[in-house]
């Protein structure tokens, strides 16, 4: 078994550990192997990395102008697939040959454009399997020549169907093992965790302040990811009711402390708090992937989207004055989360063993 992603923002590279973990939990006789630098080479993954940090920090609306864009022009999309196919089919190569894998697994969209070059041109055997990390479904995640294409939500197999997915097949989201449901916290003050991702994008300080114009009763703690000077200038307030983290490995633990998780961000965090079963507010969410899969997940009753500050604030006075409110979304979100994942992937190592045969 191969896993191949791309550390062009944590999700894509998050998503793949997790499920290369729970892989070698259910099979415990396969050798699984994760390899995350493949969009065209180290090179070319650290550019599309760099590039993406600084496109996502100085001008997001431009990226979101063009996801847009090519998300309503599938024909234009198809088209720079094809031209940037190659070069990933290149780097993928010499992977491929090393690990002579029965089935390959990618969670970055780029990599499985490579992919499914090779699969088409029938140089590669394995079974492959596309997983779309993102709640929402563009052109750019769909490639009809790999096996399969895994998404989270009704709504997104159905995009990714009409945008020319053969088997698509609908599965809850993968997340660490350590992201479980909890008990809601007991407490007199509603916390909120606020985060934009492990690099810390969209507007947190507005988000913040949204969050703590809620009034007495509500408490916030940021993470602030790899953005360190957002974290200076909210530690520079010094406010009893805000407290900041930088890049850590203790989010499953702030999760299951908080009453509800807001984030400007978009999947992985979202699954999240999902997983467990915390309510989900998007706040101002950036454009693009951000702002489709807030809606993808408002409508399937699984978030709350607030376009504006005063929409957090108003969202936030909610879910601390109507408890039940907020257990209604947390039940939305255990039921979300209790899907069968290990059913999914027995599913699919019939289908390895099938093509084997």
């Amino acid at each position: 078994m191969l896993l191949l992603s791309a550390p062009v923002g944590e999700g894509h590279v998050a998503a793949a550990r997790a499920l290369a973990a729970r892989m070698r939990t259910v099979w415990p006789d396969a050798a699984v192997t994760e390899v995350e630098t493949v969009a065209g080479g180290p090179r070319r993954t650290a550019l599309l990395g760099a590039a993406y940090r600084l496109v996502m920090r100085a001008a997001p609306g431009l990226y979101g102008f063009a996801y847009d864009v090519l998300g309503r022009l599938p024909r234009l999309a198809s088209v720079l697939q094809r031209l940037g196919a190659p070069a990933t089919a290149r780097a993928l190569r010499p992977v491929l040959a090393a690990q002579r894998p029965d089935l390959v697994v990618c969670t970055y969209p780029v990599t499985s454009g490579g992919l499914a070059l090779l699969h088409r041109r029938g140089e590669l055997d394995a079974r492959t399997v596309a997983i779309v990390t993102d709640p929402a479904v563009h052109p750019f995640w769909v490639w009809p020549d790999v096996d399969e294409t895994w998404v989270m939500l009704d709504e997104a197999a159905a995009a990714a169907r009409r945008l020319g997915a053969g088997d698509v097949r609908v599965v809850p989201p993968v997340v660490d093992a350590r992201f479980v449901p909890g008990p809601a916290p007991d407490g007199d003050e509603l916390t909120v965790l606020v985060t934009g991702g492990s690099l810390g994008f969209g507007s947190l300080e507005h988000a913040v302040d949204a969050v703590l114009d809620a009034g007495s009763g509500v408490r916030a703690v940021v993470l602030c990811g790899h953005n360190d000077g957002l974290r200076a200038r909210l530690d520079a307030r010094a406010d009893p009711r805000l407290r900041t983290l930088g890049w850590t490995d203790t989010v499953p633990a702030e999760m299951a402390a908080a009453d509800a998780v807001l984030t400007t961000g978009g999947g992985m965090i979202a699954s999240e708090a999902l997983a467990v079963g915390r309510p989900v507010l998007f706040a101002t969410p950036v454009p693009g992937h951000g702002r489709a899969g807030a809606r993808a997940l408002e409508h399937a009753g699984l978030a709350v989207v607030c376009p504006r500050p005063a929409d957090v604030t108003t969202a936030v006075v909610g879910l601390r004055d109507d408890p039940s409110r907020r257990e209604a979304l947390a039940a939305a979100a255990r039921a979300f989360s209790a899907r069968d994942l290990d059913g999914a992937l027995a599913g699919l190592a019939e289908r390895v063993l099938g093509r084997a045969r």
